[in-house]
């Protein structure tokens, strides 16, 4: 593939977590500006939800509300870590369409911190999110978990993920695939609301840590290779080929629009860029999960 990107737009603070919105607008969370985003086909950037800590991904809700995996307030940078100004412990949250942030699930479970990484929605509504654990201590990095939320805010299940479970999405097998980023792979589970099978190797990365990712209508895999400066493109389980997207961009996730665009977070240059490849759009499920105390 030679296309080269479209900008949508540019002078976000480290985006991350995409989601088509259905109007021609894409939700982004920006993890430095601690906010969720709205970007219009304009580039016109709005800010949905001021949402603290570190937002790290986006899903859309049933009733145009947008839900957040907040990692508490933690970014990678080439020096070290960046902490955010109101740091608290991970969380899930849900951002209204008037601007309201709720808490959505309650506190996680396993010891602290919390770094809640990305979410997805079921086809039965129940909404998965993966908490990354500890990664600011990579030494000693703990196993992180793939949470199931109920539709009235409950916690129906979890399982362990060792070396970071990162991107989650559904594909259109119906399994809920999840990457390792420490290991470089994308793990399957047969999930039922809240129960989990035993993981499935799908694919390894030729190169990079495999962050987030998204599938087409047509069951093509896209996989964001964020330290390694490239989306890697998999169908029927076989590598298809790698998207450089240039030094210093870190893609961090991606979504297939309505348009047929594949939609791509670049953190380092604060990007949020369009390969108007003219995809089959994937199925987007959708749900709504009532908020909790935290």
């Amino acid at each position: 593939m030679t296309q080269q990107p479209r900008t949508v737009a540019s002078g976000l603070r480290f985006p991350e977590g995409p989601s088509w919105l259905g109007d021609g607008a894409v939700a982004v969370v920006e993890m430095k500006g601690e906010s969720v985003s709205r970007v219009d086909p304009d580039g016109t950037v709005t800010v949905l939800g001021d949402c603290g800590g570190g937002p790290n991904g986006s899903a859309l809700g049933a009733a145009g509300e947008v839900y957040v995996a907040n990692n508490g307030g933690l970014s990678s940078e080439g020096t070290g870590y960046w902490h955010a100004p109101r740091e608290f412990d991970g969380c899930v949250q849900r951002v209204e369409p008037d601007g309201t942030v709720t808490t959505v699930g309650g506190t996680l479970p396993g010891e602290a911190p919390h770094r809640p990484n990305d979410l997805c929605f079921g086809p039965d509504g129940t909404l998965y999110v993966t908490d990354s654990a500890n990664w600011e201590d990579l030494r000693n990095i703990k196993p992180g978990r793939i949470v199931a939320l109920g539709q009235d805010g409950t916690q129906l299940g979890h399982v362990e993920v060792p070396a970071m479970p990162n991107g989650v999405a559904f594909g259109p097998d119906g399994r809920l695939y999840v990457s390792q980023s420490l290991t470089r792979k994308v793990l399957a589970f047969e999930v039922t609301g809240g129960e989990f099978g035993a993981p499935q190797q799908v694919l390894k990365l030729p190169s990079g840590m495999p962050d987030g990712f998204c599938f087409d209508g047509d069951g093509t895999l896209y996989v964001c290779g964020s330290i390694g400066n490239a989306i890697h493109v998999y169908s029927g389980g076989e590598h298809k080929e790698s998207i450089e997207t240039g030094d210093g961009t870190q893609p961090t996730n991606a979504c297939v629009g309505a348009d047929g665009s594949l939609y791509v977070t670049f953190g380092l240059t604060g990007q949020l860029v369009a390969y108007d490849l003219g995809l089959t759009p994937g199925t987007v499920h959708t749900g709504s999960i009532a908020g909790v105390a935290a």
